[in-house]
């Protein structure tokens, strides 16, 4: 898989449960240093990946899209949980549930990366 653009680190890969589709998370970079996930969505690992929230304005997870996230500006290292804990890396696609570490702008200003207060936040879908 080739993603281009601000991609950053921390990609993950699943199988999407009943769907015989993988999904693909990605943190990305925005200006200023403030992270944010992206998502993919292929037939095959080896297939054509399409985005389905890829940009800063229709991301996975950022601020713009994510109630009671007044906390964090940042989120950052982010993974699914998952149906079980083997290596087949099963999600629920109605039932998604992504933990994260996140951080404010202000509480990240001027610190080492070591320094960084991040707290943990848990992302579900909203009916």
């Amino acid at each position: 898989m080739v993603l281009k653009g601000d991609i950053f680190e921390a990609s993950h890969t699943y199988r999407l449960k009943g769907a015989n589709k993988y999904l693909t998370v990605v943190e990305a970079e925005a200006k200023g240093g403030r992270r944010y996930y992206k998502a993919y969505v292929a037939d095959r690992l080896d297939g054509e990946w399409k985005g389905v929230a890829d940009t800063l304005q229709k991301p996975f997870a950022d601020r713009v899209n994510v109630r009671g996230g007044e906390w964090t500006d940042s989120f950052s290292h982010g993974e699914m949980l998952r149906d079980g804990y083997d290596e087949r890396q099963v999600v629920d696609p109605r039932n998604l549930k992504f933990l994260f570490q996140g951080v404010s702008e202000k509480d990240r200003a001027g610190k080492k990366y070591g320094e960084i207060p991040w707290k943990l936040g848990l992302l579900e879908l909203a009916d």
